[in-house]
């Protein structure tokens, strides 16, 4: 059986915690790196524990279409093919309704997408969601729910409310006639509403009555700004169970992490740090660095002198990398993609151990005062 254990905090303050599973505990709050297809971009798979990696997120729709049900099972369910031992949580393709909306046709049971390696059309469902993901079989599932495209227009968010209780009633049935806890995966909702005080709150409560095992907060970073997301936040976990897990679907910045433990936020995902990577930024205590930028061309500095991760310790300096990038090579986006994975898990031991030394908010103000504290990121 899964449960989450709080150590310190309450429903709107930093809290510290542990999400107990059958494959290891994961010490909250706690950060997992998107492996979408079952592998990440960047840094391979043996080196996530290291860094401190604890629990990873895969993605169940973009699987099932891409290598597809049956190759996924056949590899050995998600953890089979990530050849990784601890606890995995899938994602269930409402916020890939959302961003391929161009591919998208919500109709009254779910969504009608178009097939992105086949052709064809998709009727991704509650029901087809949940089926996968128990063939999957992660640790954690996520419902399918309807993540809202315009944010801030309160008729489109309301009926995506309407929806997501509805769906999430149907998908709890189905986790109960298939054993509920009993059948060793999780089930966590996702609260909607977006910028409206009165929907978190109605959205929330309706799944709290349906007692999930936990609760993530989802439709932010979807284009409604900084203090906008952050005013979600708060307006959803303080309808939450206390001494359940809540998650923060999509969100990775050093500035929007240590602001959303503040407004109690337990579990996060996001690609943002590998990807920034990928382009070339590096995260450092002091802030980022842009390697593709001039200043950097004859550097003979590791990427942070004071990282102790494998790029940062291979000797091979920033105007090497940058050269690489120019040059369309592939190593240096994965050496500043492991690196960021790095800090972030590093910054994420840091929030626990001040969390438990009383010293939280003196350790955001440094993350504000090198990441910016007025939403610029």
């Amino acid at each position: 059986m899964q449960y989450f254990e709080l150590l310190q905090g309450d429903a709107q303050s930093p809290r510290r915690g542990q999400w107990h599973t059958q494959r290891g505990t994961v010490q909250t709050p706690a950060f997992m790196p998107v492996a979408t297809r079952a592998l990440m971009r960047g840094p391979w798979h043996h080196q996530l524990r290291p860094m401190g990696t604890e629990m990873l997120l895969t993605n169940a729709f973009h699987l099932f279409t891409r290598p597809g049900l049956e190759t996924v099972q056949a590899l050995g369910g998600v953890h089979g093919m990530t050849g990784w031992d601890g606890p995995i949580l899938t994602d269930s393709g409402g916020f890939q309704a959302f961003s391929l909306s161009k591919m998208t046709r919500p109709t009254d049971k779910g969504f009608e997408i178009d097939h992105p390696v086949h052709g064809g059309k998709i009727s991704w469902t509650p029901q087809l969601a949940f089926e996968v993901q128990a063939a999957f079989q992660p640790d954690v599932a996520m419902l399918l729910d309807v993540c809202p495209a315009e944010p801030l227009v309160e008729k489109t968010c309301d009926d995506a409310v309407r929806t997501t209780l509805h769906w999430a009633k149907e998908q709890r049935a189905l986790h109960e006639a298939r054993g509920g806890a009993g059948s060793g995966q999780a089930q966590f909702c996702i609260v909607q509403g977006g910028v409206f005080p009165a929907l978190r709150e109605e959205c929330a409560k309706g799944l709290v009555a349906l007692d999930f095992d936990g609760y993530a907060v989802g439709g932010v970073s979807v284009g409604e700004g900084f203090h906008a997301m952050m005013a979600g936040v708060e307006n959803s976990t303080g309808h939450l169970p206390l001494k359940k897990i809540r998650y923060l679907m999509g969100v990775g910045t050093p500035r929007d992490l240590v602001e959303a433990v503040a407004r109690g936020i337990d579990l996060f995902d996001c690609v943002w740090p590998t990807r920034a990577g990928r382009f070339g930024t590096a995260l450092t205590q002091h802030g980022r660095l842009h390697l593709l930028n001039a200043q950097f061309a004859d550097d003979t500095s590791p990427i942070d002198p004071e990282c102790s991760c494998d790029a940062c310790q291979s000797g091979i300096p920033r105007g090497t990398l940058r050269a690489g990038f120019k040059a369309k090579e592939l190593l240096p986006g994965m050496m500043l993609a492991q690196h960021n994975l790095h800090f972030i898990q590093n910054l994420m031991q840091e929030i626990r151990n001040s969390i438990e030394a009383g010293t939280f908010h003196t350790m955001k103000e440094q993350i504000l005062l090198a990441y910016g504290a007025d939403g610029a990121g």
